[in-house]
């Protein structure tokens, strides 16, 4: 399952991005960002704020956090993942 966390300054900005880019999968608008600050991976990633990608594993850990789009890496991650969903 997939969803998307956005904190941006208000939630119509996240909504219009939202349309935007055609997303189908549940984007959940983080007031105050509260989920952000729980997951901020600190100094590691300085050079950017925005966008960070992270993917929470099957056993509830963060195993994956960037700052720059990198799909390939993205995959392979997620892809791992689920094979830990399937017994693989």
């Amino acid at each position: 399952m997939v969803w998307g966390i956005g904190s941006d300054d208000n939630e119509n900005n996240l909504t219009g991005f939202v349309n935007q880019m055609g997303l189908t999968f549940p984007v959940l608008f983080d007031a105050g960002a509260e989920v952000k600050n729980m997951y901020n991976p600190g100094e590691k990633f300085t050079n950017s704020v925005y966008p960070q990608d992270w993917i929470i594993g099957v056993d509830g850990t963060v195993v994956y956090v960037n700052t720059v789009y990198a799909p390939d890496e993205m995959y392979e991650v997620l892809d791992a993942e689920i094979a830990k969903m399937n017994g693989q």
